[in-house]
């Protein structure tokens, strides 16, 4: 069964994220958990933590779940669990990964822009761990994951037929197109040749790598172009 790890704020753009986990799944059976965090906030009492962390929901938030929930129920194959989480450590987000055994995690716009300082730090812890990180795009149409472009740094260890092979044992989506940029390059200049790959050959998916935590990076070079981007993370292709 795949397990599929959704972060949420709540916004509407939850609902793409379960629409892409049904897809991604497959027809398969699917766990798909959408995960709330929660400052945990300072108390001297039981009944004072409650009294603080007892946020009821909005109208629309409610209406936002019940429709989350009516969509997984129609998909058959896959089950909905909505989880909150109080604090979030680097320990506890890898035993909240294994406990769940998360295959992939989802995250959506509206999640990456919040500023509260747990979601922000969710999102700086995520991106080290070791499962394969679904950026959605900005476009609301659920991917269909057939054609893949992907963006290679100069620096990555993983090289294009064996980043494929990693890829099979959870996707279906073949790797038609590759293009090669440097740390340091412009991404203006770039992206014409992106955009040309992409109506050339159909692609409906961008996929990336990211290093381990000591390395630093540039940020997405394919952050906008609209489509969801895959990262895989290269320590993955030696586990």
């Amino acid at each position: 069964m795949k397990s599929i790890l959704i972060p949420t704020v709540l916004e509407n753009d939850t609902l793409q994220a379960i629409e892409t986990a049904i897809s991604h799944a497959r027809g398969k059976s699917a766990s798909i958990v959408l995960l709330t965090l929660t400052e945990t906030p300072d108390a001297l009492s039981a009944a004072e933590f409650l009294r603080k962390t007892r946020k009821p929901l909005t109208a629309a938030q409610s209406e936002l779940l019940e429709e989350c929930s009516l969509r997984v129920a129609a998909s058959a194959n896959c089950t909905l669990e909505v989880r909150n989480q109080y604090g979030i450590t680097a320990s506890l987000l890898r035993n909240l990964l294994d406990f769940l055994a998360t295959d992939m995690v989802i995250l959506s716009q509206s999640y990456k822009a919040d500023k509260k300082k747990i979601n922000s730090y969710f999102c700086k812890l995520i991106s080290t761990c070791k499962k394969p990180i679904l950026h959605l795009g900005s476009e609301n149409a659920c991917p269909e994951f057939n054609k893949a472009l992907y963006i290679e740094r100069n620096n990555t260890r993983i090289g294009l037929q064996e980043l494929q092979q990693l890829v099979n044992v959870q996707f279906d989506f073949r790797i038609v197109s590759q293009a090669s940029v440097a740390e340091e390059q412009n991404p203006e200049g770039f992206a014409p040749l992106v955009n040309e790959a992409i109506a050339k050959n159909g692609i409906d998916l961008l996929i990336e790598t990211r290093k381990p935590k000591a390395v630093q990076r540039a940020p997405l070079v394919s952050d906008g172009y609209g489509l969801p981007v895959l990262s895989i993370h290269e320590e993955a292709a030696r586990v």
